[in-house]
C-alpha cells in the first residue's frame, strides 16, 4: 500500500515541475492594439488612403481631433474622390465646427456615389440643422431610399417645421418595425396633444393613447410623465396635470419648468399658498427665473402681500430693468 502511495506522489511531483517548466519557459506575446496594427502598416504605406481613413475615425472615437485631422487630410491631398475618406472628412470637420468643409465633403460624396446613405444623412442632418430650404428635400430623398424607415432624428425636424402629415406618416412606418422605440411612441404623443392652431392632427383619444403606452413600457421616464401633464394643462385638466407633474418631479426634480408649471396649476385652481410654495421652489432651482417672480409677485399682490410682491417685482427688474408688468406695478 505504501508502495503504491510514493508512486502517485512521485507521478504529481512530476507533473508539477513539467508545469512549472512550461510556463517559465512560455514567451509572452505582446498585446497589440488595432490603432497600433495601422500605425505598423503606414510605416511601409505611408499614403494608403484606406489605412489613413480608418486610423482617423479611430482617433475620432478617442476624441484626438489632431491626429484625425492630421490623416485625412494626408490621405485627401493624394485622392480626393474616396467615398469612405469624404465621409471621414466630413465628420472630423464637423466636429470641429468647420460645416463649409463638411458640407462640400459630403456632397462630393454623394456626387461620387449618389447611394452612399451615410454620407446622405450626414448632409441631411447638416441641412436640416441649419434650417437649409432643402431639408424636407433630403429627408424625402431619404425615405424614399429606406423603404418610408427614417431615423426619428430627421421626424423631429419635419416637426419643428410643422410638416405633420409626413411626420406622422414616417412615425407610423418606423413604428410598425419598432413597436416600443421612445422616441417614436413619444414623438407620436406630442403631435397628437398638439394644440397650436396649424396642426390639423390633433387627436385627445389618440394622445392619451400613446402618452399611456409610453408609461407602461417606460414608467421611470420622468419626461413623459411631464409632457402628459403638460398636454392635461393644455386642455385645462388642472387636476390630472398636477398629479402627472408630481410623478415627474419623484423621478426628477430638478426641472424648474415643472414646478412652474405646477404653480400656475394650483393659481388656476385657486390654491394660491401652493401655487406660491410651488413657484418659490423652482426659483430655488433658478434664482433667475423671471416668470417665477413675476407670477410669484402676481400671488403676493392677490393674496395682500403687498411688501413681498415689492421684493419680487424687483428681483424682476434686476434681472430685466425694462420689464413692463414690473415697472406697471411698482408705479402703482
Amino acid at each position: 500500500m505504501k508502495s503504491v502511495i510514493r508512486y502517485f506522489q512521485s507521478i504529481f511531483f512530476i507533473i508539477c515541475a513539467f508545469l512549472l517548466f512550461s510556463c517559465q519557459n512560455q514567451s509572452v506575446v505582446p498585446f497589440t492594439s488595432s490603432l497600433d496594427s495601422l500605425s505598423n502598416l503606414l510605416i511601409d504605406d505611408s499614403l494608403n488612403i484606406s489605412l489613413l481613413t480608418q486610423r482617423a475615425n479611430m482617433y475620432i472615437e478617442k476624441n484626438k481631433l489632431d491626429l484625425a485631422k492630421k490623416d485625412i487630410d494626408n490621405a485627401y491631398s493624394v485622392f480626393k474622390n474616396d467615398p469612405d475618406l469624404l465621409l471621414a472628412r466630413g465628420n472630423v470637420y464637423y466636429i470641429l465646427n468647420q460645416t463649409r468643409i463638411s458640407k462640400k465633403s459630403w456632397e462630393r460624396c454623394l456626387r461620387i456615389n449618389p447611394n452612399q446613405l451615410e454620407c446622405r444623412e450626414k448632409l441631411t442632418n447638416l441641412f436640416c440643422v441649419v434650417r437649409h430650404p432643402n431639408c424636407k428635400l433630403m429627408i424625402d430623398t431619404l425615405s424614399l431610399m429606406n423603404n418610408g424607415i427614417i431615423p426619428s432624428s430627421f421626424i423631429v425636424f419635419l416637426k419643428e417645421m410643422k410638416e405633420y402629415a409626413l411626420a406622422i406618416n414616417l412615425l407610423h412606418n418606423r413604428i410598425t418595425q419598432f413597436p416600443e422605440e421612445k422616441e417614436t411612441l413619444s414623438l407620436l404623443s406630442i403631435i397628437y396633444s398638439d394644440t397650436t392652431s396649424s396642426n390639423n392632427f390633433l387627436d385627445l383619444e389618440l394622445a392619451d393613447k400613446y402618452f399611456n403606452k409610453i408609461i407602461n413600457l417606460y414608467p421611470n421616464d420622468n419626461r413623459v410623465y411631464y409632457n402628459f401633464g403638460k398636454h392635461k394643462q393644455n386642455l385645462s385638466a388642472y387636476t390630472e396635470a398636477l398629479d402627472l407633474y408630481s410623478k415627474s418631479i419623484n423621478l426628477n426634480s430638478s426641472n424648474k419648468q415643472t414646478y412652474y408649471n405646477m404653480g400656475f396649476c394650483e393659481m388656476q385652481l385657486s390654491n394660491y399658498l401652493n401655487a406660491i410654495n410651488y413657484f418659490s421652489q423652482a426659483i430655488d432651482l433658478d434664482n433667475s427665473f423671471l416668470l417665477a417672480y413675476h407670477a410669484r409677485a402676481y400671488l403676493y399682490n392677490l393674496t395682500n402681500d403687498k411688501d413681498k410682491a415689492k421684493i419680487d417685482w424687483k428681483n424682476c427688474l434686476m434681472l430685466n430693468p425694462s420689464y413692463i408688468p414690473a415697472l406697471e406695478a411698482l408705479s402703482q
